[in-house]
């Protein structure tokens, strides 16, 4: 199920260009929550972090464990669906990937999370709180990122704090296409398509 539209890639270039001009022409040593150049960051960031956990409440506990099935087709149809994360394993990982990603820079959480342990979690409150509390972590690093420091290579394979925030919102937004999708097949419209469609002009009633 997992794939990346060319306009999704597109999107994620565009951020990349924009944190990098944003970045070089930030003043030392202003930090990306102080330096109002290095806004449309955080703006995009928490925009991001809102529609995933809005998208996360308005599925049920009771179908934290839904997964698509190949009952749900026609019969004779080729989709297969064996081995794909139910609802709460999406979240689980999304959760898990500030920690993995960032952890080569040296900020650490507020307090002491067992990573691997989130791939277990079921219960919705529980992920909540796990994804909530990701979430207060990735902006901590994020405020954190500096004109000196956005584009330092770290570990072996060179990794910056931008090229591992662009990682993150990349993983997390195929995530986020596929928990869309679990939404709609139990009759759920996501929350940011709502707002999306208040948002849109309305069309002229027909004379």
């Amino acid at each position: 199920m997992k794939s990346v539209s060319p306009q999704f890639m597109k999107m994620l270039l565009m951020i990349a260009v924009g944190l990098y001009t944003a970045v070089s022409r930030a003043q030392a040593p202003s930090s990306a929550a102080s330096d109002d150049r290095l806004l449309s960051l955080t703006q995009t960031l928490s925009r991001f972090e809102n529609n995933m956990l809005t998208l996360a409440e308005v599925m049920p506990a009771d179908k934290f464990n839904f997964a698509p099935s190949k009952d749900i087709f026609k019969p004779g149809s080729p989709a297969e669906f064996a081995t794909v994360r139910t609802f709460a394993q999406q979240l689980a990982h999304v959760s898990g990937e500030p920690y993995r990603l960032f952890a080569p820079f040296g900020v650490k959480p507020d307090a002491e999370v067992n990573v691997k342990a989130l791939d277990s979690l079921q219960n919705k409150d529980d992920i909540m709180k796990a994804l909530k509390d990701s979430f207060a972590y990735q902006d901590k690093v994020v405020a954190g990122i500096t004109p000196e420091n956005a584009f330092t290579p770290v570990g072996p394979r060179n990794a910056t704090r931008i090229s591992a925030l662009i990682a993150i919102l990349g993983d997390d937004g195929d995530h986020y296409g596929q928990m869309v999708e679990y939404l709609r097949m139990n009759g759920i419209v996501p929350p940011a398509t709502i707002n999306q469609m208040h948002r849109m002009p309305q069309p002229s009633p027909q004379k």
